[in-house]
């Protein structure tokens, strides 16, 4: 006598490895989340390099850091306008979350090599775990279009402090006009 499947046993298992992929995904995207604000942070200077290393704890996740950083972007956003103010004009600072350096990522991975060398030899994308590799995908997605809006911002500002340039220069020269023609009708 042969078995036929329970199509609600097969539904149920169905819908078991879907919540289980669910739940991958949801863990792989809150560790991109976490990649990013970690490097976030450290480019704002709230937590040192060492600090960052130390957040992650597993191999997987360390491994992920490692290539995460390798992938970055060094100084994206590179200045274009003083960032002080001058004479009656506004500076408009450089936005810092993504400003990574080179001697700053060189000197992360240099740090992790010390803490576990064994990590990162010979490490490439296709040794993460499918939702170590997602979550790196991600997280680079989300930095990479976390720096064009912020460079196109930073851009903005500096438009509008360049038209702030030209009013005040305008001004000037109109007062200027004004004053030498009420100097030469005297």
């Amino acid at each position: 006598m042969s078995e036929a499947n329970d199509p609600d046993e097969d539904k149920r298992v169905d819908e078991s490895v879907n919540a289980e992929e669910a739940l991958n995904a949801r863990d792989s995207s809150d560790f991109a989340f976490k990649l990013v604000n970690a490097v976030k942070s450290m480019n704002m200077g709230d937590i040192s390099y060492h600090e960052l290393a130390n957040v992650f704890i597993t191999a997987e996740e360390l491994k992920c850091l490692y290539l995460f950083v390798k992938a970055l972007p060094y100084s994206p956003i590179t200045p274009i306008y003083p960032e002080t103010p001058f004479l009656f004009f506004k500076g408009v600072p450089v936005p810092r979350a993504f400003d990574m350096s080179e001697e700053t990522a060189i000197s992360l991975e240099n740090f992790m090599k010390g803490q576990n060398s064994s990590y990162y030899d010979g490490l490439r994308l296709h040794d993460l775990d499918q939702g170590y590799l997602d979550a790196y995908e991600s997280a680079l997605r989300i930095y990479n279009d976390l720096i064009e809006k912020t460079r196109n911002s930073y851009h903005e500002n500096v438009k509008l402090a360049k038209n702030q340039i030209f009013e005040i220069s305008a001004v000037l020269v109109c007062v200027f006009v004004i004053f030498l023609t009420l100097m030469s009708i005297s």
